[in-house]
């Protein structure tokens, strides 16, 4: 595909997306149920109640492939022990690999957050910007998002694999498998974050995808998004016929 084709795609991709988003209303009232919600069923982390980079981004790399109750019963004897970059970053290798060995996977992320160490003890804080943010080891967009949102206030989603089973169940599916470069998917996230407080609003969508609109077997029938989800009802027929 020549350079010119691909400029046309990713612009014909980007009108479609447009043209699919729903309307203020739609994503309004999506809002309002969840916030209703999430004022009874909120879930409590260790990283909730801190505004502490290091602790928010530790924990964050932790998340990936991992429950976060398993994170939960780690992370605070975890940050006790290496309390800030320059202890993790002058730790062996070692250490941090039986520290983590519980979560599993935990010879790649001892090295992950190790590195990460290494570059932020050597610049001496922690970058503010998408750009410093994703040049550092292990931080993609997702883990950037939440930072700049946390950090900043920032209205940025937290767009996983969890988020967009909710907005695609409720709205559309989206067009590409990678989620980081959907365009449709990347713009309705934005807009159902686009509040006073963006931090709550990812997380009410986080919790309900872990609580309620779950991959296997969601709850379809106790779902205060049912009335008008795209594929609530069918899920929930298909959810009675599994053996």
């Amino acid at each position: 595909m020549t350079t010119v084709q691909t400029v046309t795609e990713i612009n014909a991709r980007r009108l479609r997306a447009i043209s699919r988003l729903p309307s203020k209303s739609e994503v309004a009232w999506l809002r309002r149920r969840l916030q209703r919600w999430f004022r009874y069923n909120r879930r409590s982390f260790p990283w909730r109640c801190s505004s502490d980079p290091y602790t928010v981004c530790i924990s964050e790399i932790f998340l990936q492939q991992t429950a976060a109750p398993r994170v939960a019963d780690l992370i605070i004897g975890f940050t006790a022990r290496f309390p800030d970059w320059d202890t993790l970053a002058e730790a062996a290798l070692p250490d941090i690999e039986r520290a983590l060995y519980p979560l599993g996977i935990y010879k790649r992320r001892a090295k992950t957050v190790h590195s990460l160490a290494n570059a932020v003890a050597r610049m001496g804080t922690l970058p503010r910007t998408r750009r410093g943010l994703e040049h550092l080891p292990g931080i993609g967009q997702y883990i950037a998002n939440v930072l700049l949102v946390v950090l900043e206030g920032r209205r940025m989603p937290f767009l996983d694999i969890n988020m967009s089973r909710v907005l695609e169940r409720f709205f559309e599916p989206r067009e590409l498998a990678d989620i980081r470069y959907d365009p449709y998917l990347q713009t309705l996230a934005r807009k159902v974050v686009n509040v006073t407080d963006p931090l709550s609003a990812n997380w009410m969508i986080l919790d309900f995808a872990a609580l309620v609109c779950t991959k296997r077997r969601p709850k379809c029938p106790e779902c205060p998004l049912l009335e008008r989800c795209r594929q609530g009802r069918n899920l929930e027929s298909t959810r009675f016929q599994a053996p």
